[in-house]
């Protein structure tokens, strides 16, 4: 990207006096608002940090980005929105290779009578979008406009728009939905919601497939709740039992996985609550209650289901008692098979019968994924277009031509619609194939507000002016409506003019007693407004006393294996699959890196005869792919399990031909009851090609062959008071104690709150400037992250048990790198750090060979960054040159940051003051930091915790970062 001089220093200019984003008529530029920080102090050179609202997924956690120079160069969580209190998953923390993106569309685009896309300016983009539009009065077509799940004023924008425009369709598409989860609600208590799941508060928590910890409604926030839930308090500690055909991130934390058969789910809830209606164990039910209950569950003993969910009674019965004797219990589900619904309303009526509702089931504050439209609308939609009655079709930031397994069905379609207009920042699949492209301003460079659940209403602030010429969709909007004259309805002249007036209407509502702009302001500064709604109290819906409960009906041959389609932690539904960083973060399961699989159990990649890596064929009704072979006892045996979120044909050089896309095996039907896409309805063929593909993995080894590097305690022992540390080890020392006479900072790492996430991965990435090096790069061990979380399996064979641990530069105060160096690069400094001095380094690999927690890289390449993704790095952290090592030094730059904030306002440090990216994203705070010198310090305290041990500790390396045992709670028993 080439940037004239002058308009670099415009940009610098504009970043010292926080000045917003100039609205797209050219308006008088707006003040940004910095976070905590008053405008007035704002130092040119010094770091500004701006609250927003995260889009990269719907959870819409609340964002606060670093700004230096005009530009943003790193996010974090905002510790005062309630939905993720200062946290952020790896999709967040990668946001910025969505700014910088070198792929993103620049200007706007318009497809020629040749059928190649050129280069048009926003007011030819306009006239031609308001020519279509003006053309719709004379013609019998409508108007279809679809979008993602929005809410707040630009989702109240797109209704009056179309409203203005003559009316039209309009759909909020998202292909993770919960269609039937909203259903289930509506049969069992008459509200077609999504509530609030109050995960913190449940001694027993059972999902029926929710993986919470990944894509289920909002995984920060549960992870938070989640890893509170899991604390170990006065002898007690939640219980965790995840039921389903796959082990999940999710399920690979619970404390037993219960393999059921694909769709039996709800079979499982219905036995369960047969049994504690049996026992007199129901709470908060009437008799009248009990006895339609009864009616309704009589035929599902759990000697009678058990063939059908495929586990045994015995299992059945002890499931029951110990979700309701450890009260209050939760259950969670996510169906999505041809009796998804009824699966919804078996474990609505578990939570009743245990006096789960308005405790850990909560309808009081809404989800807003509750306001998604169904598959079965936008198929509907569809067969409009193939009838001919849409003329104009206008897709905001949606890609349906890659997530919907009929997009084959819907691009033959898009041949009857007379102009396609798609507005998003990249030239993905759908906005390849529409006659005008807009590009829009990513959410770090457009003013909006969003609201996850019903009264957290966020703000979404820009943290810098748009890289290129492109608008916000609110002000494209506004801009066309005004060449038809629409003023008396639309009279705002930019969406922030727009943004202001809908929330002078909710000052009203909530503070009429503050002037508007202290409230704006506030609002602004920390990232929104944030109300607590009362308690809706609710009842058991008649109705779900006459639900028919019905096996799943598949799609395919009966031979068949089962489909399990799942979005990725990491690109979601595919949204996301453009980021580097994301590409070369190991699956946290199989490690896997710049790739999709098909999950196979070993008995049946053996009868079929399959092999490890083996290419081989997948074929539904729907499609047929060719996906490499991961053989894996974590997933059921008749089942096989792919990621989605790969295989792209557009989208830009990070996602393009990666991996396959998986979509079209998924059937084509939805649910007849909510009208949700099936997404596990389906039964493959599998079968060898004969070739090969290498899948390249991280992960070395997954067992930790005796060495101990993931330790356990039994829940019993600990409430037995069995949590005294081992004996330490008797040493001779071969050198002397160093000295560290004012800080020696380390590190304690809950292994009982990590779930795993790949978050700190990530942060740590964007704080530290590190690259990605390519898939045939990390096949050769070469991959350059400074943390990465390692598995442990330490289950028996066909009986996976899986653990995870942060590994990273130990600081180890007996260093085995420092003495072999021969220049001297690494050394210990003063204050415990395992320094390294870049510049000194000549790359003979010495320290990494003696090494024994493998956690130095070495740079076998200087690094490349494409335009425009160079914008990212962070100024405080020095760029490497090829032939160094580097590693982890805590943040060496926050902790000097830290110090000379303390030394300027002459004072001592405080606990706490001092965040690295690592411990500063962990969703579960397993990750703390501190000063080891300092005995009121968190991580002091943690240090000494009977749980502690250090990673080869036999070693005497003596390292600084502290870890504490998992603990084990065990199967489920009487």
């Amino acid at each position: 990207m080439d940037i004239k001089r002058r308009d670099f220093l415009k940009i610098v200019g504009a970043s010292s006096v926080a000045t917003a984003v100039p609205g797209c008529s050219g308006e008088a530029t707006r003040k940004l608002i910095p976070y905590l920080i008053p405008e007035e102090e704002i130092v040119p050179g010094q770091a500004t940090w701006y609250a927003t609202v995260c889009r990269e997924c719907p959870a819409g956690c609340g964002m606060l980005v670093k700004t230096m120079e005009g530009r943003a160069i790193k996010v974090e969580g905002n510790p005062d929105h309630p939905v993720n209190r200062g946290r952020l998953c790896a999709r967040g923390q990668a946001s910025l290779q969505g700014l910088y993106n070198p792929d993103r569309l620049k200007e706007p685009h318009l497809r020629g009578a040749d059928g190649a896309l050129r280069a048009i300016s926003w007011q030819e983009a306009e006239s031609r979008l308001a020519t279509g539009l003006s053309q719709l009065a004379g013609q019998r077509g409508r108007l279809a406009f679809v979008t993602p799940l929005l809410t707040g004023s630009l989702d109240r924008l797109i209704d009056l728009w179309l409203e203005t425009m003559g009316g039209g369709i309009r759909l909020r598409y998202e292909p993770v939905s919960y269609e039937s989860l909203r259903s289930a609600n509506r049969v069992a208590f008459g509200l077609d919601e999504i509530p609030y799941y109050d995960i913190e508060k449940a001694k027993t928590l059972l999902s029926f497939g929710a993986d919470f910890l990944e894509t289920w409604l909002s995984p920060v926030e549960h992870a938070r709740h989640f890893a509170s839930m899991r604390t170990y308090r006065r002898g007690q500690m939640g219980r965790f039992v995840y039921v389903g055909p796959r082990l999940s991130l999710t399920a690979a934390n619970s404390d037993e996985w219960v393999a059921v058969r694909p769709g039996s789910e709800g079979f499982l809830a219905l036995a369960m609550i047969r049994v504690i209606l049996d026992e007199g164990l129901a709470v908060n039910v009437s008799p009248v209650e009990v006895r339609a209950l009864n009616d309704l569950v009589i035929n599902f003993t759990p000697d009678g289901v058990a063939n059908e969910v495929g586990i045994s009674a015995d299992k059945i019965r002890v499931l029951g008692r110990v979700f309701c004797r450890q009260r209050p219990s939760l259950a969670l589900v996510d169906a999505h098979g041809s009796n998804a619904t009824e699966t919804g309303v078996a474990v609505n009526l578990l939570n009743y019968v245990t006096g789960n509702i308005g405790q850990t089931v909560r309808f009081d504050s809404m989800a807003a994924a509750g306001r998604v439209s169904s598959y079965g609308e936008f198929r509907e939609l569809i067969e409009a277009i193939e009838r001919g009655e849409i003329s104009v079709l206008l897709l905001a930031g949606v890609n349906p031509l890659f997530t919907l397994p009929e997009a084959g069905r819907m691009r033959q379609a898009l041949n009857k619609v007379s102009l396609i207009v798609s507005v998003s920042s990249f030239l993905d699949e759908t906005a390849s194939a529409a006659q005008l492209v807009l590009p829009e301003n990513t959410f770090l460079e457009s003013w909006g507000d969003y609201e996850p659940w019903e009264g957290k209403r966020g703000i979404q602030q820009p943290a810098m002016e748009p890289l290129y010429d492109t608008r916000s969709l609110g002000d494209i909007l506004l801009s066309t409506a005004a060449r038809f004259e629409k003023k008396e309805k639309l009279p705002w002249d930019s969406f922030y003019t727009y943004l202001r007036a809908e929330w002078q209407e909710l000052h009203r509502k909530v503070k009429s007693q503050e002037d508007f702009d202290s409230f704006w302001l506030e609002a602004v500064r920390h990232g929104g407004n944030f109300q607590e709604l009362p308690l809706r109290p609710v009842r058991l819906n008649p109705e779900s006393f006459r639900v028919k409960f019905r096996s799943p009906v598949f799609s395919g041959e009966a031979e068949g294996l089962t489909l399990v389609a799942y979005p990725s932690l990491a690109f979601y539904d595919g949204r996301l699959a453009n980021r580097p960083w994301l590409q070369e973060l190991p699956d946290p399961l199989t490690q896997f890196v710049w790739d999709n699989w098909l999950e196979i159990h070993p008995e049946d990649a053996k009868r079929l005869g399959i092999k490890k890596n083996q290419l081989v064929q997948v074929k539904s009704p729907g499609g047929e792919i060719r996906l490499p072979a991961h053989l894996s006892a974590g997933v059921r045996r008749g089942s096989v399990a792919i990621p989605l979120g790969q295989g792209h044909s557009a989208f830009g050089r990070y996602a393009e031909n990666i991996g396959v896309n998986a979509y079209p095996l998924i059937a084509a039907q939805a649910e007849a009851a909510s009208g949700g896409l099936i997404w596990i309805g389906t039964r493959v063929a599998v079968g060898p090609t004969g070739l090969q593909h290498r899948l390249v993995s991280t992960s070395g080894t997954d067992r930790s062959h005796e060495r101990e590097i993931v330790r356990t305690i039994p829940l019993a022992a600990l409430q037995k008071g069995g949590e005294g540390k081992e004996p330490a080890h008797v040493f001779h020392q071969m050198y002397p104690d160093h000295d560290h006479p004012d800080h020696r900072w380390g590190m304690a790492i809950d292994l009982n709150a990590c779930i795993g996430c790949n978050a700190c991965v990530v942060a740590c990435s964007a704080e530290n400037n590190i690259p990605v090096v390519g898939k045939e790069q990390v096949g050769i061990g070469r991959e350059m992250s400074w943390i990465r979380i390692q598995r442990i399996d330490e289950g028996k064979p066909g009986n996976p048990d899986h653990h995870f641990i942060p590994m990273l530069c130990q600081q180890c105060d007996k260093a085995p790198c420092e003495p072999v160096c021969p220049v001297y690069a690494t050394y210990h400094n003063p204050e415990g750090l395992n320094a390294q001095v870049y510049n000194r380094c000549v790359g003979t690999r010495y320290c990494s060979n003696n090494c024994p927690y493998k956690v130095r890289r070495f740079n076998w390449f200087t690094a490349e960054w494409p335009e425009p993704l160079q914008l990212q790095l962070n100024p405080d952290v020095t760029v490497r040159e090829m032939g160094v090592m580097e590693k982890c030094t805590f943040c060496v730059q926050r902790i000097r940051s830290g110090e000379l904030a303390a030394k300027a306002e002459d004072r001592n440090l405080r606990d706490g003051e001092i965040v690295p990216a690592c411990a500063q994203t962990c969703p579960t705070r397993a990750i703390v930091f501190g000063d080891l010198n300092d005995p009121q310090a968190e991580v002091s305290k943690l240090a000494k915790n009977p749980r502690g041990y250090h990673v080869l500790e036999h070693l005497n390396t003596q390292p600084a970062v502290t870890y504490l045992k998992k603990i084990k709670v065990g199967p489920a028993e009487d």
